[in-house]
């Protein structure tokens, strides 16, 4: 499954694993709101797990889903999201992406992206280079901010095509830090599979 977002002259596509991830999408197929959303992906997520599951089972991810797509929209700069979810036992993880057009020089924008220099952690982050054969050269960071007594590690991601004048952004955070482990092998396996293509003419 892909989905396509418009940012500058790009534009970005992420397929993905429908058995890995749900996908979070800013709006809905005509039809559905956000709750009929949610219930569709938790029946159509349990039924495929194979488990014996009842209505409180669907309902409870229901409202987990429903709530983690109001917080997403609300409160995060993120144009599109993915929810990692491939088992039973795991709480689900919001991955987050934003697409942006190119601005400034090119290493600035990207340090930005990832949030290099972030005044809110409680140390240094760790920024290495991250390249994927589609997107090329881009950079990673990962750093943890402490709220009270909850540790959080905080994950970026963030590529330019120059040529297409398009930046994109691929972020998740999570207090959980065995369970972001978990998440890793995924998350940059999706990564791996950005494209950023020309718009089409028409395409807005």
């Amino acid at each position: 499954m892909t989905s396509p977002a418009v940012r500058g002259r790009g534009r970005v596509s992420i397929p993905y694993a429908p058995w890995i991830w749900i996908g979070c999408p800013p709006v809905f197929p005509e039809g559905l709101d956000r709750n009929s959303w949610a219930w569709h992906h938790a029946q159509e997520w349990w039924a495929n797990s194979g488990r014996e599951h009842g209505e409180p089972e669907v309902r409870l991810l229901a409202m987990i889903l429903a709530g983690m797509h109001d917080y997403a929209y609300a409160s995060l700069p993120m144009h599109q999201g993915l929810i990692h979810l491939p088992e039973i036992g795991l709480a689900p993880l919001l991955v987050s992406f934003g697409f942006w057009e190119a601005a400034g020089e090119r290493t600035a924008q990207l340090c930005a992206l990832v949030h290099a220099d972030d005044p809110d952690a409680i140390q240094p982050p760790e920024v290495t280079e991250f390249a994927t054969e589609r997107l090329g050269l881009g950079l990673k960071s990962l750093a943890y901010t402490r709220t009270d007594v909850t540790l959080s590690a905080h994950l970026n991601y963030a590529w330019r095509s120059e040529e297409l004048g398009t930046a994109v952004r691929m972020f998740t955070a999570c207090p959980d830090l065995g369970r972001l482990h978990r998440a890793l092998p995924d998350i940059e396996q999706l990564a791996r599979l950005i494209t950023i293509n020309p718009v089409e003419s028409g395409s807005s």
